[in-house]
């Protein structure tokens, strides 16, 4: 059983497909793009763990399978223990992971570093703005602002709490940079392997949104030096947290030469690295986390090709972003998808969808994953993506944020 059956879940179901896995999708929404790729779709909120439960008895299901944000992962692993079913996590680590407070409090306890914290009462009392605001529990950047006076900092809090599952809000000096760094973790029976590095780069669609990713350039030119300075505690942790099979996500803002983590995640991620993973050195992971949710072994896995951030060839995940609108046209698409670099892509609007401002990852138009055989190909890769697509209001408007270029090796 797959919950959820967003764009990104088309991927896994075709993989299932391949391995000869009967498949069913839960989704309440009747239109979710993934349902007819799968062998039998019910409208059954994923959130309803008594009727899943009742589903996975009737249909003989052996493993519950989820991944690309946090919400489902919680019911996944619920599901599986009601089930008996395996699964790759436990509920005190998803606690841990999923919960911001708790991820904090774990970071400072290994010594990976992390952001300056403050109440809300003392960060009025400071006034050291810019300030970040966000539910301590939420995901796919919903319920964040950038406070910049003490009005928005009351706003921004109130909605934070809004959204939060535990009512739980963060409040922390805000790094106004564009710039960020990720590392990529494989755990295979408990040998923890770092597969990937990126640098994260992001744009912001207002004054008070959360910055969202615009492109994941693969290797980190920060390689070496996070590997120096955060990799080893952050196996630490990771080792403190038993964590002993799955992909994990660590990100971090870069500010004045220094790293500070902020975000894990413990599971597929939305821009699907699993993807470029495999064209540099043919290992699937997604075929691992099934098998994961089946109780397979994933022993044929080479964990030698998993480690040491082994990317030959240059990859870049390309995020369009929009603005606020309704979309009229959508112009170059089928342009990029016969770029060579171009391995995957998903596309999550279309023409008459109407976009609002929210600040989440719902103004995304499309993520591309391209891998190439030099970085100057990759550059040209990214500026033929930026001239071929257009994207037009109902009022005859551009509705691109801005066109992301790849900058220069130094």
């Amino acid at each position: 059983m797959v919950l959820g059956g967003f764009p990104q879940m088309i991927d896994i179901l075709a993989k299932a497909r391949e391995m000869g896995i009967y498949t069913v999708v839960a989704d309440r929404e009747e239109s979710s793009p993934a349902k007819r790729f799968a062998d039998l779709s019910v409208n059954i909120s994923t959130d309803d763990v008594d009727a899943l439960e009742r589903l996975c008895r009737e249909q003989e299901i052996d493993g519950v399978f989820t991944g690309f944000e946090d919400f489902n992962i919680h019911i996944a692993q619920r599901l599986a223990e009601r089930m008996h079913f395996p699964f790759y996590a436990t509920k005190e680590q998803l606690d841990c992971v999923t919960n911001k407070l708790n991820f904090k409090a774990a970071c400072r306890a290994y010594g990976v570093p992390v952001i300056e914290q403050y109440t809300l009462d003392a960060a009025k009392t400071l006034a050291k703005y810019p300030y970040i605001i966000k539910p301590a529990d939420s995901y796919g950047s919903r319920g964040i602002t950038v406070c910049r006076n003490v009005e928005e900092l009351q706003n921004g809090y109130e909605k934070a709490i809004a959204v939060s599952p535990s009512a739980e809000a963060i409040v922390e000096r805000f790094i106004d940079s564009d710039h960020g760094t990720e590392l990529f973790y494989t755990v295979v029976d408990g040998s923890i392997h770092l597969t990937a590095t990126a640098d994260r780069y992001t744009v912001r669609n207002g004054e008070t949104t959360v910055p969202l990713p615009v492109a994941e350039v693969f290797p980190s030119r920060h390689a070496a030096q996070m590997q120096q300075t955060l990799d080893g505690k952050i196996r630490d942790m990771l080792r403190g947290m038993r964590i002993q099979n799955g992909l994990i996500l660590i990100q971090a803002l870069y500010g004045d030469g220094e790293f500070f983590v902020y975000e894990m995640a413990y599971r597929l991620t939305g821009e699907q690295h699993y993807r470029m993973v495999a064209k540099q050195n043919g290992i699937d992971l997604s075929r691992m986390m099934i098998k994961l949710s089946l109780g397979e072994s994933i022993a044929e896995f080479d964990t030698s090709l998993l480690d040491h951030d082994a990317f030959v060839y240059p990859s870049i995940n390309y995020a369009l972003i929009l603005k606020s609108g309704k979309i009229a046209q959508i112009g170059g698409l089928e342009r990029v998808y016969k770029i060579d670099e171009v391995i995957s892509y998903n596309l999550t609007h279309a023409e008459n969808d109407v976009i609002r401002v929210s600040g989440d990852y719902s103004h995304m138009l499309i993520r591309v994953n391209m891998v190439a055989q030099s970085y100057g190909k990759l550059c040209a890769a990214v500026k033929a993506i930026n001239s071929y697509v257009t994207v037009t209001s109902d009022r005859g408007e551009d509705m691109l944020v801005t066109r992301f270029e790849l900058p220069e090796l130094k």
